[in-house]
């Protein structure tokens, strides 16, 4: 595939996850009311949770030195996969192209939280630490409950309690399709 389409696709993944993101910051106060779209939806609904962690809320409130830390390894992380395929690698299979970008997009729109969206005042929760400082926006949630007769003491517990963003769903997604399909990612190196 081509790096100008693998830019396009990223960027693409990146504004639906921004603009979901931004949305749900923009009207969070009104998902009390009813009338949404999503209550039509069983087993899903849409909440506004600032999650200063990573995926999954793990890591979070764990103060902030860990949050600048995190912030910076986002960072670098995604700055060294945009290397990696634009000067490490001389073609991309699809499906390699297709696992990077998720990664990179996935990677590219929790960064873009956690650097800048304390200082566009994008969180309810100001931290007043400027740069590297903001939370991420999560607010997908499924509430699918186990049976009441499920083994291990799950019954009435849900099925995944995380509350998630679609860039979550894109590393969560990427990182399986890599482990699933290793021997048919095709990388050739320069």
């Amino acid at each position: 595939m081509r790096k100008n389409h693998f830019v396009f696709f990223v960027f693409f993944l990146i504004l639906l996850d921004q603009v979901l993101k931004i949305w749900v910051f923009k009207n969070h106060l009104g998902f009390g009311e009813p009338g949404w779209w999503w209550e039509a939806v069983p087993g899903f609904e849409i909440r506004y949770l600032e999650n200063s962690g990573v995926a999954f809320g793990w890591l979070k409130n764990a103060g902030f030195v860990t949050k600048f830390l995190l912030s910076f390894f986002r960072l670098f992380v995604v700055v060294f996969m945009f290397y990696c395929v634009f000067f490490k690698f001389k073609k991309l299979s699809f499906l390699s192209f297709f696992v990077f970008g998720l990664l990179v997009a996935g990677a590219s729109g929790n960064c873009i939280d956690s650097v800048f969206y304390e200082v566009f005042n994008l969180n309810v929760s100001n931290l007043g630490g400027g740069f590297f400082s903001g939370n991420v926006i999560d607010m997908l949630h499924f509430n699918f409950v186990w049976p009441d007769w499920a083994p291990f003491g799950l019954g009435n517990t849900l099925v995944f309690p995380p509350i998630f963003n679609l860039a979550d769903s894109y590393i969560s997604i990427g990182c399986v399709l890599g482990l699933v399909f290793y021997k048919k990612l095709s990388v050739v190196s320069v």
